[in-house]
């Protein structure tokens, strides 16, 4: 997926001049013919925002499906080829990020609104209205051939041009930990789905495949590629655990048979070096503790906390520590994973160094 910086390129017919055409409206629908799917999305994004997309199909020939589109970050994502020949980049693919991930499918005209219902919001303090289709049922969803409920609404008011897309269905499964990494999954339009003439969708009785990306390790904090972490510069609070921060929820208790902590007595007032190479005395494996940050229902589940246990800290006061992961060092996803996708094994080449300060 390629994130560009937003370009503005403006053509200006003026006023005054003579033989100017009315230029072509990329965000027009078509008015004729059955409706169909221009493009299914999954959400990829891991960062904050949540706002990348990839799509994992893109209707071959057809000009209304998305290419360029403005995101609200004042940035742009390709979502479809600009070559019209070419299916989606990562066609049949697609990975939605766990946790909480959801389906976009696309069309080209606007659908018949019975494809949702409109039920009071139960949030509003004004007696505003939501949409529904958890009882429309306008698509099918299923992981590993296996039926999954989800929830969403009809958006008519999107275009190709810029996010969100639209007219659409967004699609969230209403237990997504319920549905394991690196899952397949597929999703395809019912009959019941119609323009507002009665057309049924074109394209849409074929399954729209994807998948649940697979548990991997995001980062840590700190992390060896911070200023001074492999070197053992980096000076780490004696009550600060190392974090590290997964793409699902921990599950619990996590083995940590495999991981492994070497320390040493600092060298003044700064590291050992012979620690952050090969050196130092191995933590015994009861003193190494790891744990989810908080409850499974919550975004701290996908963090986990390491320490090695002192009488008063989570670190020994003026000590260097390196910290590395044997081959078998996983962490394990509490929605469970498939098998030819399995939970994430900790990167063979971690090592992170640091040092800690004297006891206040």
């Amino acid at each position: 997926m390629l994130v560009y910086r937003s370009t503005v390129a403006v053509a200006i017919c003026g006023a005054l001049l003579v033989g100017c055409e009315a230029p072509d409206q990329p965000t027009d629908l078509r008015k004729d013919g059955p409706p169909n799917v221009t493009t299914v999305t999954v959400l990829s994004d891991l960062t904050g925002t949540r706002l990348i997309e990839t799509a994992t199909f893109c209707r071959i020939g057809d000009e209304k499906r998305p290419a360029l589109v403005g995101l609200p970050t004042f940035t742009t994502e390709q979502i479809c080829p600009d070559d019209l020949t070419k299916n989606a980049d990562e066609f049949e693919v697609a990975e939605g990020a766990p946790p909480v991930w959801f389906v976009r499918v696309v069309f080209d005209m606007l659908l018949n609104p019975t494809v949702e219902d409109l039920i009071p919001d139960p949030v509003s303090t004004t007696g505003a209205l939501k949409g529904t289709i958890a009882t429309t049922n306008p698509v099918s969803l299923r992981c590993n051939n296996v039926d999954i409920l989800y929830d969403g609404y009809y958006a008519p008011n999107g275009n190709r041009v810029s996010y969100p897309l639209g007219p659409g269905l967004f699609i969230q499964p209403t237990a997504p930990l319920a549905i394991p990494t690196g899952a397949s999954c597929e999703v395809a339009v019912r009959d019941k789905v119609t323009n507002k003439k009665g057309d049924k969708v074109q394209n849409g009785a074929a399954p729209f495949k994807f998948k649940t990306a697979p548990m991997v390790l995001r980062f840590s904090d700190p992390d060896p590629a911070d200023e001074g972490a492999s070197t053992g510069e980096h000076t780490q609070d004696l009550d600060t655990e190392v974090a590290f921060f997964w793409t699902a929820p921990l599950r619990a208790p996590i083995n940590t048979a495999d991981f492994q902590i070497f320390e040493g007595p600092n060298v003044g007032d700064g590291p050992d070096p012979a620690v952050c190479g090969t050196g130092g005395t191995a933590v015994p494996a009861v003193d190494i503790v790891a744990a989810p940050a908080g409850p499974a229902a919550g975004s701290t589940a996908l963090i986990m906390l390491l320490h090695a246990t002192d009488p008063d800290h989570a670190w020994k006061p003026e000590t260097t520590y390196r910290i590395q992961f044997g081959p078998t060092a996983k962490a394990l996803s509490s929605q469970g994973s498939t098998a030819n996708t399995p939970d994430g094994a900790f990167p063979s080449d971690y090592k992170l160094c640091f040092h800690t300060p004297a006891a206040t």
